[in-house]
């Protein structure tokens, strides 16, 4: 499956667009590839220097992390900015980011998951964000 065609049901089914996140969440593709042929996925929580480096030695076209690139806003692409974003742009590995989205969805959710491993029943949401219920 192309890139673009696998981020497209992502969007649709975490439902990114609809739910409210911080503005540096920056959910969804946050670093392409050129719509390559997606054929190995990583995923991870965070969009670290390590985690980059083995999806890149895995040879991963595409890497879907909990907390994205951008969390401390606009930056210069120098030093750990440069590091990251190069080592995925010489690799070939786009990049897809999900945070409250991810959360909050009912099957694949991390609470949701965390739950039902736990055998504690899920009976509702427990708080929300921006009007959106968690």
């Amino acid at each position: 499956m192309r890139l673009h065609e696998l981020v497209a049901r992502l969007d649709q089914y975490l439902d990114t667009r609809a739910i409210p996140d911080s503005d540096r969440a920056l959910n969804g593709l946050q670093v392409d590839n050129g719509d390559a042929e997606v054929r190995s996925v990583a995923v991870a929580v965070d969009a670290c220097q390590a985690v980059i480096d083995e999806a890149v030695a895995k040879r991963a076209d595409l890497l879907i992390v909990h907390h994205g690139l951008f969390w401390g806003g606009l930056e210069p692409l120098t030093g750990r900015a440069y590091r990251r974003i190069g080592a995925l742009l010489r690799g070939g590995v786009a990049l897809y980011s999900s945070h409250l989205p991810l959360d909050r969805h009912p099957d694949v959710g991390n609470n949701a998951l965390l739950a039902r491993r736990l055998g504690i029943p899920i009976l509702g949401s427990w708080g929300d964000y921006k009007g959106a219920p968690i």
